[in-house]
């Protein structure tokens, strides 16, 4: 989680608009949580779709690379 706040500061820090730190920081600390909940939420939806049938877990055979 540490790694991703910083890499979250680096990019608000350095993007185009150049915020400064002090503003870097703030952001990241609300944008980080909510990118993990994202991912969270992401993983729960495709492990859901595979229980109820919506997506396969194993590639049809057709689409197996040999």
């Amino acid at each position: 989680m540490l790694a991703l706040y910083a890499l979250m500061v680096a990019m608000i820090r350095f993007s185009a608009d150049g915020a400064g730190w002090d503003t870097a920081l703030l952001i990241a600390l609300a944008v980080t949580p909510l990118a993990l909940w994202m991912g969270w939420l992401r993983r729960r939806l495709n492990e859901q779709a595979v229980e109820w049938g919506r997506r396969r877990a194993r590639p049809w055979p057709e689409e197996r690379r040999r």
